[in-house]
């Protein structure tokens, strides 16, 4: 019964430069009788990835959090034996959180970010993300979707929301 919560995001980008989430997928342990393990998440995974294949069409690079080594372990086993088209990669976490959410905030602002309705979870957490208050820090809960979309998002990032014109 652990709080550990398994969110899958699938977004696109538009060809002009617009990052829109359009599926997603939450599990959370606490909530179900029987707890989804690593080799569970993977099945379920790959399961979401070819549905939204089939939705939306194919994304070859899929982003895993890299605290998530178990996962990860089973999703390239689930490959091997199984076969599938999608590569599982380690989420690139170079860039710091707070930097995250500038782009974030500021592809908003640009109305570059956009969510559609059907994904509720991550619409609540959009709204429920806040900031300790003893630090400038953001709290870590209300954050799986947050984080799984910008796993997705980062190596892409050059792509979304425009730039300002500095040449005034």
């Amino acid at each position: 019964k652990s709080k550990d919560t398994i969110a899958m995001i699938f977004q696109v980008i538009t060809m002009d430069r617009r990052l829109i989430t359009i599926a997603e997928r939450v599990y959370s342990n606490a909530d179900l009788e029987t707890p989804i393990a690593p080799s569970d998440t993977a099945v379920k995974f790959v399961d979401f990835l070819e549905q939204c294949r089939k939705d939306w069409g194919y994304a070859k690079d899929v982003y895993i959090d890299s605290a998530d080594q178990a996962t990860m372990t089973e999703l390239k086993k689930y490959k091997r034996i199984h076969g599938c088209l999608f590569n599982f990669w380690d989420a690139y976490k170079k860039l710091g959180i707070l930097d995250r959410i500038k782009l974030q905030l500021g592809w908003i602002q640009q109305e570059s970010y956009l969510v559609v309705d059907t994904c509720t979870n991550h619409l609540s957490e959009l709204d429920r993300y806040s900031w300790k208050e003893d630090k400038d820090e953001p709290e870590d809960r209300n954050d799986h979707t947050i984080n799984a979309g910008q796993y997705a998002w980062i190596p892409y990032k050059n792509m979304i929301g425009f730039e300002e014109d500095d040449r005034n």
